[in-house]
């Protein structure tokens, strides 16, 4: 970033000539034609102008605060029901998942628990029990040159 306001050129580069237009130049003056505009043209002095502006800018913020306030209460119901609906459908899937193992299952309830009990001992069981882990020293990587 340029810090060097000292030297600094309106026009750009010194180097690009007449063409290249100064930007801020012309800001500047289109700034003071649309002041003088505005002073010519303007309805009423400006007092009265700059109380009628100040009204209608109040004006706008509360109808904005209204509008604000309103999208929030229909940004908290449009949550609330997505909520609602997300419990509906967990319940309803879990219903049907429910009655689906319930019509699949060719055993009653207390048979599979047994049989999961079951293997679960056997699973046990054939695994060999680990008195102690025993960690072998590892050799020490070599140094990067």
């Amino acid at each position: 970033m340029r810090k060097d306001f000292d030297n600094f050129d309106l026009e750009g580069d010194a180097g690009r000539g007449e063409e290249g237009g100064g930007l801020l130049g012309l800001a500047l003056v289109a700034l003071a034609v649309g002041a003088g505009a505005a002073i010519l043209f303007a309805p009423a002095d400006g007092t009265k102008t700059r109380r009628l502006v100040g009204a209608r800018l109040k004006s706008w913020r509360g109808d904005a605060g209204d509008v604000l306030e309103r999208v929030q209460q229909e940004l908290g119901r449009r949550e609330a029901r997505q909520r609602r609906e997300r419990r509906s459908s967990a319940l309803i899937g879990l219903a049907v998942g429910a009655g689906v193992a319930a019509l699949l299952t060719p055993e009653s309830g207390p048979a599979i628990r047994r049989r999961i009990a079951e293997r679960l001992r056997r699973a046990e069981e054939d695994v060999p029990e680990i008195d102690r882990i025993v960690r072998e020293p590892q050799p020490d990587p070599e140094p990067a040159a």
